[in-house]
């Protein structure tokens, strides 16, 4: 049987996905420990890989500023991106054609929620801990395509 808080947690991720989308400049990691890096970078540059061509593309990653500068999500992240063949600038350098990648990682329960903004698809994931304390998908990406302006 599944742990009742599961069933809690999927309903809150859904919920949340219907609100506002990441707002611009706004990638924020928070609970995500240097074991969790390499699952979520891994999941994440899937997601992208599946929707951009990685060998055409380069991604512009808007990092956590300030105090939270210092994640361990994004150094992987940036790396597992390169790594699969995408071109990786940050936000503010110049990179003529390049798209936008946010993400959100924040503490739900007894896991972590992960939100991404690709140009104009936003996605949230819910991963939950086993009872070793590994990270597991807990549902399928809940994915939105925002209108165009």
């Amino acid at each position: 049987m599944r742990h009742p808080l599961h069933a809690a947690a999927i309903g809150a991720m859904l919920l949340l996905g219907g609100c506002a989308g990441v707002g611009p400049r706004s990638s924020y990691v928070e609970a995500v420990t240097p074991a969790d890096a390499p699952v979520l970078a891994a999941d994440i540059a899937r997601f992208v890989a599946e929707r951009l061509p990685a060998a055409a593309t380069t991604m512009a990653l808007d990092a956590p500023a300030g105090e939270l500068a210092s994640d361990s999500l994004t150094p992987v992240l940036r790396g597992e991106l390169r790594r699969i063949g995408f071109g990786v600038a940050d936000a503010g350098q110049k990179a003529p054609g390049a798209h936008p990648l946010r993400y959100l990682v924040t503490p739900l329960d007894a896991g972590v929620l992960v939100r991404l903004q690709v140009d104009r698809t936003t996605a949230s994931r819910l991963w939950l801990r086993n009872s070793a304390g590994t990270l597991q998908a807990g549902s399928p990406f809940t994915v939105r395509e925002d209108a165009a302006e």
